[in-house]
């Protein structure tokens, strides 16, 4: 028996498979994973999104709505921040996508209902792009093509950004952006390992980068980091050979300010509130948004095999980087063999030579490390915060001395990513010699065994966790559409929700925090409402916010009434108030909660009943602790007594 299933693995490796073959294999094997995992989503257009919570319904609230609006209204997303809006580039929703969606359903209007299926379409399309670009890596690292095919299939599932479909940020989930540029650095390797010309090299990167920093601005950082540090390394190993160093230098410097000029230049074009933003960004080294080395060690929710050494306590979703059983069970076994010197003498690592895969892996894994360093943070708590580290060895650290606009890469979790993949891509071309080596055979066999398991246990968790109904296209039966009723076309000019909420301003310390973070279940019902009625919200949710707006808007809550500013950006039309009286009679106290030490914003929250009644409004419907108002804030034409 022993000898037949060892015969049999002999023949799948030995397989004579080309890389035509390899990469169809395993991207239908992708596509069809896909298909299972998401088929409510696939095969129910328009009836299910990725995600109904959080920053999840946040974008897909701006995508829906600037799908609406006409190609006239630009880059401006008019569905929430009334009556200032918010630019498509702050809220989260993959500007490049996004912009030629909305010329697409404009043109054609049957597609309408199915924009934001369409958008899912888009990111979900990432897994089965990450496989094709994983076949071009892992065929280049000589892997077996069965072993090429299961980790091609598997990671996309495994790797840190999959987990953000979780929490709502479809655009961080976006794998290609970083496999691309490993991808693509694997290729510069082979060229400047041959002699070859660069420029054609560069140009590509190039183009990757900012194509993939138009989706999320965060990839400019990520990509253009790993790509410089391994230039870096490239340029340090050409002056100690003796070889040409200046188009190294020139293609890297040409990309950087391409990049840059290419993605924050044009924003500074595109943007024409951009001066009113600030340089910084508030949360840039704190706790929750940096790496916690030891994430690397804890399982998600979903895994089913724990590893020995794990974390018990939780990691914030900016650290999550658990690197597969995979991975851990054999560094493990590699670990306990070397301390019993029992590890066999073809598995230890091969010395430095002019093999171009280990040559390219150690590149990769060195580049990577200054990024590891970037998402532990400028300063690294120990004992509980009793010890401070300082991470001199942090280039943010030092880019931070001369500038704040480094503070706008805030998460810095998220530079983790390029590193795991690079110690997987290291573990993976280690850990596929064993299967030449009787003795590690078998313990082969078991790592993959953990890859399946993890990858099953991984997909299943997205099908039953990362498919919802889509909260934003409501029946005519719905409770929101039951309260609302059929409104007369523009007779209202927006929703104005209370409890009020407005999300993305910056801040120095407590009195000048504007940010009111919604109760989730509020959010929805605010966007269902705003969705059904086609009006758009003067509430908000987004990033980079402008603090003048968000001033102008609260002051709606004075004694007084709205400022003037405002006041003048408001027409003669009534605002519908939407009221949920359960956040003020202690059936939910979500904000007395949330603001006990927050004086000057629960001020803000408790006036909202007062407001109601000083401004003499007129409630129109009523559905449990929900009401609707009718609110003239030039002047009511016809004044009535306050609704009870």
């Amino acid at each position: 028996m022993k000898a037949t299933i060892l015969s049999a693995f002999r023949k799948v490796d030995n397989a004579s498979f080309s890389l035509r073959k390899v990469g169809l294999t395993a991207v239908l094997l992708q596509a069809l994973v896909l298909g299972l995992t998401y088929s409510l989503l696939l095969f129910n257009p328009g009836k299910y999104l990725t995600s109904d919570h959080y920053d999840g319904t946040k974008s897909y609230f701006s995508i829906a709505t600037f799908l609406q609006q006409p190609m006239g209204d630009g880059m401006l997303v008019r569905g929430h921040n009334y009556p200032f809006g918010e630019y498509m580039y702050y809220t989260d929703s993959a500007p490049i996508v996004v912009a030629p969606l909305h010329a697409l359903v404009q043109a054609v209007p049957a597609l309408a209902p199915y924009g934001l299926y369409i958008y899912d379409l888009f990111i979900l399309s990432s897994l089965v792009i990450s496989t094709g670009l994983l076949v071009l890596m892992l065929h280049r690292l000589g892997l077996p093509a069965w072993f090429v095919v299961l980790l091609s299939v598997a990671l996309p599932w495994l790797n840190p950004q999959a987990v953000r479909l979780n929490v709502g940020h479809m655009n961080l989930t976006y794998t290609p952006a970083i496999l691309f540029v490993l991808w693509r650095l694997q290729v510069l390797y082979a060229a400047w390992r041959a002699g070859a010309p660069l420029a054609r090299q560069f140009v590509v990167l190039l183009v990757g980068i900012v194509l993939a920093a138009w989706i999320h601005f965060y990839y400019l950082a990520l990509m253009l980091g790993t790509m410089g540090f391994f230039v870096l390394v490239l340029l340090y190993q050409s002056v100690r050979a003796g070889r040409p160093w200046r188009p190294l230098l020139l293609g890297m410097a040409g990309v950087a300010v391409g990049a840059v000029a290419l993605t924050w230049g044009l924003l500074q074009a595109l943007d024409p509130r951009i001066h009113e933003r600030p340089v910084g960004s508030n949360g840039y080294d704190w706790i929750e948004w940096r790496f916690q080395f030891t994430a690397l060690f804890k399982g998600y929710v979903y895994n089913k095999v724990q590893f020995p050494l794990e974390r018990t306590s939780g990691v914030p979703y900016e650290s999550s980087a658990y690197l597969t059983s995979f991975v851990l069970f054999g560094l493990l076994l590699v670990g306990v063999l070397l301390l019993l010197k029992r590890l066999p003498a073809e598995a230890r690592l091969p010395q430095p030579s002019a093999d171009a895969t280990e040559g390219f892996l150690q590149c990769l894994l060195l580049a990577c490390v200054p990024m590891a360093f970037i998402a532990l943070g400028e300063n690294i708590d120990l004992d509980n915060g009793n010890y401070v580290l300082h991470n001199y060895l942090n280039v943010f650290r030092w880019l931070h001395k001369v500038t704040d606009r480094v503070t706008q890469f805030r998460a810095l979790g998220r530079f983790i990513w390029p590193f795991w993949w690079a110690v997987v891509l290291c573990f993976s071309w280690y850990v596929a010699r064993w299967r030449f080596i009787p003795r590690l055979r078998w313990a082969l066999l078991v790592l993959v065994a953990l890859l399946v398991v993890d990858t099953v246990n991984a997909t299943h968790f997205y099908r039953t966790q990362a498919q919802a109904p889509n909260l934003l296209r409501t029946s005519d039966d719905s409770p929101v559409r039951t309260l609302l009723g059929w409104p007369a076309k523009g007779r209202y000019q927006a929703i104005l929700p209370i409890p009020f909420y407005h999300v993305g301003t910056d801040w120095s310390d407590e009195p000048t925090n504007l940010n009111l973070d919604p109760d989730d279940p509020l959010c929805n019902t605010t966007y269902q409402l705003s969705m059904v009625s086609g009006l758009p919200l003067m509430a908000h949710k987004a990033a980079r916010a402008i603090t003048g707006q968000a001033e102008a808007l609260y002051s709606v809550f004075q004694p007084g009434g709205p400022s003037p500013a405002l006041l003048e950006r408001l027409d003669q039309r009534p605002i519908l108030v939407y009221l949920d009286t359960a956040y003020y009679d202690g059936r939910n106290n979500y904000y007395r909660d949330m603001l006990r030490d927050r004086p000057t914003m629960r001020a803000v929250f408790e006036r909202a009943p007062a407001f109601i009644q000083e401004q003499h409004m007129v409630r129109i419907a009523h559905q449990g602790s929900q009401s609707l108002y009718e609110w003239f804030p030039k002047g009511q034409p016809t004044p009535g007594p306050a609704s009870r």
